[in-house]
């Protein structure tokens, strides 16, 4: 690498990006996600050391207009079946899906006719760009299937795990004084993040093998414009969600009146949604300009006129 060149890193908070990072079937997705996992389960002493895709990811998907499916699930040579997933937003029916995510996985475990002796374990991990759970809960929590009264393990065989990255208090550390999970957590946290780059170096530069690995594949993915504009596509498209939601709230309240509350809702939205539109296709614009786009293509992403794209 050349010296005084700057090192773009997309946010792996981002479920495109962490898919594109460990989702991938080569021989550097598979060894960091191997990584991930290991980490994330504590199975160092006894860990993964190779697994199969069941639903590998590939940039070509990126050129098609059909909704990607974020998680990825895998088997191990062992037999486990993971799937794991990065979420941005929570809901409080988001553990509600993940149940029925192991449910699935579990069902899928045993082929028709099979005898039940040969149920494979199955584990799904959450992984949470903020909280969900009460701050008296870990940042790490595994589920299994115990006796409330006893605490008596009645299977271990599905898992749910769900880790939270807004309860670590990485801020309060330096790198050399992290758990291996904190550091990864962390590491996680902060990529993209302009403010936070200096503290990203510290962290890959202070030799963890897992953070090494998964950053080389982020640098390569972080480079592909396919991906960096489908990220702010999604993002855009959440962003008006939420704006609908939001201008939908205040203008209803603020009309008060049945009549009035039916038309405020809609000119509201209306409004919100053209003025996020517009912020977010204009930010979008200047971003894949700087990186070289050509022009013909920003236009067909953004819907913006060559004109305003030029003064950008």
């Amino acid at each position: 690498m050349l010296y005084g060149k700057k090192v773009h890193r997309e946010p792996l908070t981002s479920d495109i990006i962490f898919k594109a990072v460990f989702g991938r079937d080569t021989p550097g997705c598979k060894r960091a996600l191997i990584g991930l996992l290991n980490r994330i389960l504590e199975w160092e002493e006894d860990p993964i050391v190779d697994l199969v895709y069941l639903n590998p990811f590939s940039m070509a998907e990126l050129e098609g207009a059909k909704e990607i499916i974020m998680d990825i699930l895998v088997e191990t040579s062992r037999g486990e079946q993971i799937d794991i997933e990065m979420q941005i937003g929570t809901t409080r029916e988001l553990m509600n899906r993940f149940l029925y995510y192991l449910s699935k996985l579990v069902v899928r475990g045993l082929e028709k006719g099979e005898d039940y002796g040969k149920l494979k374990k199955s584990i799904v991990i959450v992984i949470l760009r903020d909280r969900y759970f009460p701050d008296s809960e870990p940042a790490h929590s595994c589920f299994v299937m115990k006796s409330r009264e006893t605490g008596y393990d009645l299977s271990e065989l599905a898992q749910l795990h769900v880790l939270e990255l807004g309860k670590y208090r990485w801020q309060e550390k330096e790198a050399e004084e992290m758990s291996p999970l904190e550091a990864l957590s962390a590491y996680l946290s902060c990529t993209g993040d302009p403010e936070k780059e200096a503290y990203v170096e510290k962290l890959v530069g202070k030799g963890d093998e897992v953070i090494a690995m998964a950053d080389e594949e982020l640098k390569k993915v972080s480079e592909d414009d396919r991906l960096f504009a489908y990220r702010m596509s999604k993002e855009m498209y959440q962003m008006d969600q939420a704006i609908r939601m939001r201008t939908a709230k205040e203008e209803g309240l603020a009309e008060g009146l049945e009549k009035g509350r039916t038309r405020g809702i809609a000119e509201g939205m209306e409004r919100g949604i053209a003025q996020g539109r517009s912020e977010e296709r204009t930010e979008l614009a200047r971003k894949l300009k700087q990186k070289k786009m050509p022009l013909e293509e920003i236009m067909e992403l953004t819907g913006l006129a060559l004109e305003e794209i030029e003064k950008l």
